[in-house]
């Protein structure tokens, strides 16, 4: 009887409700793994992880166990569903390639055929193709929103050089004196063709004060000089 590892891996979203978590993933994992009896050598999950990319902790642990519980035996990696495993199908192929190398496959909770036969394969791969779609899908209509609520005054994220949020509306944001009068004076100051962003930045912590808590930087010098001073919304 194969071995089995878990693997779960959830990242919020704004639906983040309709998701699910990493424990629910888990227990239907458990619950297959009993029907089929397969012992169960190891748990992994990757939380706040996007199912888009390679590079996890959780899902490098698991293949890594993985390869050292072929060594004794038959194993295989169970997931809760494809889309659970990736929302990428690069992702999706390369995460199988590396499951097969350590000499394990990839099982699914919820019934989907494993690509251990040519038909099989084919279903795993049109999963991972919608999961993929899926994610675009998510994606692109975040981004509209946020489009269109940055149109209608809001912003997001961090303020930029220059400005902070409206103390009357966060969602606004309103001219920040101190790091505008900063972004002058490293302008004027870059017209010294020996003055370095470095020795700019220092001038500025000497002078202006620090930068949201911390001594302004080469980097954000660069950055506010190649945009220049910003007098409108950004």
């Amino acid at each position: 009887m194969p071995t089995a590892v878990i693997y779960t891996r959830f990242s919020p979203r704004p639906n983040a409700k309709d998701c699910d978590s990493c424990e629910r993933q888990e227990e239907r994992c458990r619950t297959y793994c009993e029907r089929k009896k397969f012992p169960i050598g190891a748990i992994f999950s990757d939380r706040n992880v996007s199912g888009g990319v390679f590079e996890r902790p959780g899902l490098a642990a698991a293949i890594d166990q993985l390869g050292l519980l072929s060594l004794n035996g038959d194993c295989v990696l169970v997931v809760d569903s494809v889309d659970r495993l990736s929302r990428d199908m690069l992702v999706a192929l390369t995460i199988r390639h590396e499951v097969e190398r350590a000499g394990a496959r990839i099982e699914y909770a919820n019934g989907t055929p494993a690509a251990t036969t040519p038909e099989g394969e084919l279903f795993s791969n049109i999963l991972a193709a919608f999961a993929a779609y899926e994610r675009s899908r998510i994606r692109h209509a975040t981004s509209r929103g946020m489009k269109r609520r940055q149109a209608n005054g809001e912003w997001f994220g961090k303020p930029p050089v220059g400005w902070m949020r409206d103390p009357n509306d966060s969602k606004k944001l309103v001219p920040c004196e101190e790091e505008q009068r900063a972004i002058r004076e490293a302008k004027a100051m870059q017209k010294d063709l020996s003055m370095s962003s470095q020795d700019i930045a220092k001038v500025l912590t000497n002078e202006v004060g620090l930068f949201r808590g911390n001594p302004w930087s080469a980097r954000t010098i660069r950055r506010i000089l190649k945009k220049g001073p910003r007098t409108g919304m950004p």
